[in-house]
């Protein structure tokens, strides 16, 4: 198992009664922090769908990232996670920078994306190509 996954899953699995959600919605749902973030995506790669599309997205260690729609074009872009706010970041040639937070509940991990969990696997390493 990839290291920096298996320092993730300790990671929640010690501090998961710690990360109390608010949120009524999702009760179930506890928002991880920008550092958890940059564990689980940096150097891996990760497969899930965004409004119904399947995707996967790779996470370079220095900042690049690459997404992949299944059945369209690659886009390059980059990421970051925002400590302050606890969110991963990313840019795009067609927009700014724009915030999402991440989040893990009992099936696995989500981005939320308004008020839709959309989710995502990790995968070890590159697993795309382009």
């Amino acid at each position: 198992m990839n290291r920096r996954l298996a320092l993730a899953i300790t990671i929640a699995a010690i501090a998961l009664p710690g990360w109390a959600s608010d949120d009524t919605q999702h009760a179930d749902v506890v928002q991880l922090t920008a550092e958890q973030i940059t564990q689980i995506l940096s150097g891996n790669t990760i497969a899930g769908t965004w409004s119904g599309s399947s995707y996967k997205q790779f996470f370079a260690a220095g900042g690049m990232t690459m997404y992949v729609p299944d059945g369209g074009p690659p886009d390059q872009g980059r990421w970051r996670t925002n400590a302050e706010a606890d969110t991963y970041e990313s840019w795009w040639q067609m927009s700014n920078w724009s915030g999402y937070k991440v989040v893990m509940s009992n099936d696995g991990y989500a981005w939320i994306n308004g008020d839709t969990l959309e989710p995502f696997v990790v995968m070890p390493g590159k697993q795309v190509s382009w």
